[in-house]
């Protein structure tokens, strides 16, 4: 690789887990960890000694220090709600910035050189708040979010790209905090997404929340505000979970103050405490295939993705509804990483993708709020759609308005995003006051233009209809997400937590770098940079930064030394 080289990689910010792939001779490639991990807990966590963790060593401590360990956080996303990790309170970004920076870490010691730009993925039925928290998210991280892919078309191009044929499906995307449903029609290397749903609020965590209240059902003593008890229920409702994908009947014990605590839980019992969740699945298939105008004959297949479809109640959901087994050759943990590492290729432009051309939707309506006459009396609030959900994207759409007051001097632009009829149910994404001559009412009117791209930024133009002056606004701030002044002052306390030596990526890469010399060399060659491998291993255990800094300089010398000697 050449040293201005800068790969763009792919990578999907799950709830769950997540997990890192780029696009490398002709296919998407997943980046393993400094364990050969291909997936990364979405944990975060601080140990004893106050270093930051992150990912399997975070996730270990969450049932013995819940205190300080952190999961499920990507749902509150763009929101005000803030996680304590012990004695400092972290956003939703925050806590999803330090998964990035471990998963941009873990690429720069695979692929050998620093990387800064990312395709990053988010649930369809993500609002503009959330993508927007993504997007500071992903600037946190030090990476430059080149663009924001839907999960659900994700998984469609890396199934497109595996069969490349003519054909209909429908991507049924269940991960742990989240549902998305897409139609994809794909075509003469065209994939497009013709509409999509879902629910941000309905996942795999809502299965196991739902087993912990049955386990609760059956001894009530175990209900209380105890962080460790509730800690320790969630685990053992995820062990029945995960045994009722592979087994009929599950078991578990728990021991607590003493006293012993037995659950059997059936598959049967399982469907029947799930059957509100189960029914809210079938909700975005249907308003899915209503959208697209599609009827479920004319799908050549059903696609599963996400680690919550392994549950066999979701799988006999799905064959019922569909009256076919659906698809999942692909790992359906894997399959968005996957499919984001391919729209990294397109973005780089690899001659692998030359004949891939994918097209996408908004999943919500874009508009502005307006009032009404109604008998006699001038009613605001209501929502008037300018880019109807499913509208192909980029798009843009110009409506006109006009004044309902006589000799109204100025119109205000009040943009929402959202499907509900009054703007009070929609979401705010902000505002702009333009002025108007001043005529009767209905005499004066306003060209307003909505442009959507696909990095996911709203332009708002108006005109001032029979005048040629522009008014814009891009809406790039919504309620809820950061300021610049406050991304920055979030990184200056994120560039301070503590982190274990062994985790800093200079280090990793060195060593990384080092196993890689050790494969290629013989003999003496092969014993002395084993030796100072082992030197700077011990240094890191040690975490004394002076001795691990003579250990770094030393390895570093031994490298350099070989390479002019080669």
């Amino acid at each position: 690789m050449t040293e201005n080289f800068s790969p763009i990689i792919g990578i999907d910010l799950g709830t769950s887990n997540s997990a890192v792939a780029w696009f490398a001779d002709g296919e998407a490639k997943l980046i393993t960890g400094a364990k050969e991990e291909r997936l990364t807990p979405s944990v975060i966590g601080i140990d004893d000694d106050g270093n930051l963790l992150v990912g399997a060593s975070a996730k270990a401590r969450l049932v013995s220090h819940p205190n300080l360990s952190v999961a499920s956080f990507k749902r509150y996303m763009g929101t005000e709600k803030t996680f304590t990790l012990g004695d400092r309170k972290f956003r939703a970004e925050e806590l999803s910035a330090l998964v990035l920076r471990k998963l941009k870490a873990d690429a720069e010691v695979t692929l050998g050189c620093s990387v800064t730009r990312a395709v990053i993925t988010v649930p369809a039925y993500f609002n503009d708040s959330q993508r927007k928290a993504v997007k500071i998210a992903g600037q946190l991280a030090g990476l430059e979010v080149e663009r924001l892919l839907n999960e659900p078309t994700a998984a469609a191009l890396a199934y497109g790209l595996a069969d490349n044929s003519e054909q209909k499906f429908l991507v049924f995307d269940l991960g742990g905090g989240t549902f998305d449903v897409s139609i994809v029609d794909m075509f003469e290397g065209v994939i497009e997404v013709r509409a999509s749903s879902g629910d941000a609020w309905l996942g795999g965590d809502d299965f196991t929340d739902t087993i912990r209240r049955w386990m609760i059902t059956y001894y009530p003593a175990l209900s209380s505000d105890n962080p460790e008890l509730a800690a320790e229920l969630t685990f053992f409702a995820e062990k029945l979970k995960y045994q009722l994908s592979t087994e009929d009947i599950s078991r578990v014990q728990l021991t607590h103050d003493g006293l012993e605590y037995h659950w059997e839980l059936t598959s049967e019992t399982f469907s029947e405490c799930c059957s509100g969740l189960l029914s809210n699945l079938k909700k975005p298939v249907v308003q899915a295939l209503q959208d697209a105008q599609f009827e479920v004959n004319k799908l050549d297949h059903v696609i599963l993705v996400g680690g919550a479809t392994r549950m066999p109640i979701v799988r006999q959901l799905v064959t019922r509804m569909f009256g076919r087994f659906p698809r999942n050759e692909l790992n359906p943990d894997e399959v968005v990483a996957l499919g984001a590492g391919i729209q990294a290729g397109l973005i780089a432009e690899a001659k692998a993708l030359d004949d891939i051309v994918l097209t996408d939707v908004m999943p919500y309506s874009l508009g502005i709020e307006t009032a009404r006459r109604n008998n006699g009396k001038i009613e605001d609030g209501y929502f008037t759609p300018l880019i109807e959900r499913n509208a192909f994207v980029p798009v843009s759409v110009m409506k006109t308005f006009s004044t309902l007051h006589d000799y109204q001097r100025q119109i205000d632009i009040v943009a929402y995003q959202g499907e509900a009829r009054r703007v009070s149910d929609n979401l705010l994404l902000d505002s702009m006051t333009i002025a108007v001559p001043s005529r009767k009412a209905g005499e004066a009117g306003v060209d307003v233009r909505f442009t959507y791209t696909l990095d996911g930024i709203l332009e708002v133009e108006c005109n001032i209809t029979g005048e040629s002056t522009t008014s814009t606004m891009i809406v790039e701030k919504t309620p809820g997400t950061l300021s610049q002044e406050e991304i920055a002052e979030r990184l200056k306390q994120l560039d301070g937590l503590k982190q274990h030596p062994r985790d800093v990526p200079a280090n990793r890469q060195l060593l990384a770098e080092a196993a890689k010399r050790y494969e290629q060399t013989l003999g003496e060659r092969r014993q002395v940079i084993d030796h100072y491998i082992n030197q700077l291993e011990q240094a890191l255990d040690r975490q004394d930064l002076r001795i691990i800094t003579i250990a770094r300089n030393e390895l570093r010398q031994v490298l350099d030394q070989f390479n002019d000697g080669m």
